[in-house]
């Protein structure tokens, strides 16, 4: 199969700490190894889009229906991924207005109906697709993300596991929640490790404030790969109360490497554990606290059933032949 992908343009400016870009760079990598041929688009290139059995837009925004309106008439077997972080705010805000009888006229109704089938990573990015925007149900299929491929060969580590809850993110962004989760280390007295960018030198200086003189809270910034493995070999808890996230992939691999989850309670993210996982509440403090505290007093453990689990639903593998199934269903309804 011939396949091209199609990247919003605002990826220049995060270049490749950008999530959408590294979801559709995992899926080409996966496909190709499935023996597809993928072409990752360059506005620079020349194509023959007439040759493509599928063509895959990654991100919403505007651009979509004009570049999906110009292709139409040359290939219409157009795919999309929004890739739309669950807010709960946002998503009320869109019921209400799909209820007033207005949805048809957003911009990001006529993203999708531009398109021939659209893809949501869970069943509740569908439900916001379809009831907070009108989107039809048969237009919409789920197509979950799967954990990063280069750790499928990592062996899993159970016995050297150190009491400390770790979290990696974009720090300074408030949707990721960091204070919070500083705030709840501090009051229930556990070692909590931060990695990720943590902003700007007003950003991580705000950070620090938080933490105070906490021996027990650590920001180790940006981090190697090989010290992210071994994180995640040896911290106990993985948390992730994030107020807004899509489906948390970090979160994902920390399961796969036989960390403990904790994860926020909004729709979306906590899809992908079942019930092998800890739910909090992100706007409480004491919710995402006792929750940690949980697994580090050893209350509870999901582990390695949750591995397990994670490895069968979610493997690379499995997530492109899915994906090559919704592609394949499209090709021969035009063939």
């Amino acid at each position: 199969m011939k396949i091209a992908f199609v990247l919003y343009p605002g990826v220049i400016v995060s270049n490749k700490s950008n999530g959408i870009r590294s979801q559709a760079e995992s899926w080409a990598r996966i496909l190709v190894r499935l023996g597809h041929q993928v072409d990752l688009v360059n506005n620079w290139g020349d194509y023959n889009w007439s040759e493509y059995d599928a063509i895959h837009f990654f991100g919403a925004g505007d651009w979509v229906c004009n570049v999906a309106q110009s292709l139409s008439s040359k290939n219409q077997k157009l795919f999309f991924s929004p890739i739309i972080d669950y807010s709960p705010n946002n998503v009320w805000r869109d019921i209400l207005q799909y209820i007033k009888g207005r949805t048809k006229q957003t911009r990001f109704f006529k993203q999708c109906q531009s398109m021939t089938k659209v893809l949501a990573r869970s069943e509740a990015e569908k439900e916001l697709f379809c009831k907070g925007y009108g989107i039809s149900v048969e237009k919409v299929a789920i197509v979950p993300l799967s954990f990063t491929e280069k750790y499928e060969s990592i062996p899993f580590v159970n016995d050297k596991r150190e009491n400390i809850c770790l979290h990696i993110s974009s720090l300074s962004q408030p949707r990721k929640n960091v204070l919070r989760l500083i705030e709840a280390a501090k009051k229930y007295n556990f070692e909590l490790f931060l990695a990720g960018n943590p902003g700007t030198d007003a950003e991580r200086k705000e950070l620090e404030k938080s933490i105070g003189d906490n021996p027990k809270i650590h920001i180790l910034g940006y981090i190697s790969e090989e010290e992210k493995v071994s994180l995640y070999q040896r911290a106990k808890v993985f948390a992730l109360p994030s107020v807004c996230e899509g489906v948390g992939i970090v979160a994902l691999d920390a399961a796969l490497l036989g960390c403990e989850i904790v994860i926020t309670n909004i729709p979306g993210p906590k899809e992908y554990y079942k019930s092998c996982c800890i739910e909090v509440d992100p706007y409480d403090v004491d919710s995402i606290g006792k929750g940690i505290m949980q697994f580090l007093g050893g209350e509870k453990s999901y582990q390695p059933q949750l591995m397990k689990m994670v490895r069968e639903k979610y493997s690379p593998v499995k997530i492109a032949n899915e994906l090559n199934m919704v592609y394949t269903n499209i090709v021969k309804a035009y063939q």
